[in-house]
């Protein structure tokens, strides 16, 4: 494993001591490990917001994230206004129980979005024509787009509340 999450937790443990096991699964089954107690910490960017503070502890946040668009090269999608556009039916890919998921389905319609355990499928699902693009957060777009090749659209401003802060959540009942 690697990235900066990698190193944030690595430096954590081995300030207080711990030793660092991670655990490789969706980023859904991740938020709901944590409330069950399966795991103490998910560091995967995980965006603040009202829901999440109901049942999650976050930690200050270390970062700030922006989603992006990606299309494959000849898309007729442009831009991102091209979503919006009057008769625009494209269906969209997201991986499932993020920002891009939850905003993207309240701005298109469950109909017209497609979940993925992760965002490697989805841009796998766009290379293969099952989607017509894909909305992700910026980093993973970029290591994606070195390891599979596509354009990046670009950011449509302020789309899905952008930039947002992301932190760590830790189980409830902690006290940080």
């Amino acid at each position: 494993f690697e990235g900066i999450d990698v190193e944030i937790a690595t430096a954590i443990a081995q300030k207080l001591g711990l030793e660092l096991e991670i655990l490789d699964m969706d980023f859904d089954a991740a938020l709901l490990a944590v409330n069950q107690g399966k795991a103490d910490i998910v560091m995967s960017g995980v965006t603040i917001n009202e829901e999440r503070k109901i049942v999650m502890e976050f930690t200050e946040s270390y970062t700030t994230a922006k989603q992006v668009i990606i299309v494959k090269e000849g898309s007729p999608i442009t831009c991102c206004d091209d979503l919006y556009a009057e008769g625009a039916n494209y269906k969209v890919g997201v991986q499932l129980g993020t920002t891009g998921d939850i905003y993207a389905t309240d701005d298109f319609g469950s109909e017209n979005v497609t979940t993925y355990s992760n965002g490697n499928e989805a841009v796998l699902a766009l290379l293969g024509g099952s989607v017509d693009c894909v909305i992700i957060d910026n980093e993973p777009a970029k290591a994606l787009y070195e390891k599979l090749g596509f354009t990046q659209v670009g950011l449509r401003k302020n789309y899905y509340r952008n930039p947002r802060e992301d932190a760590c959540i830790l189980r409830k009942e902690w006290e940080i």
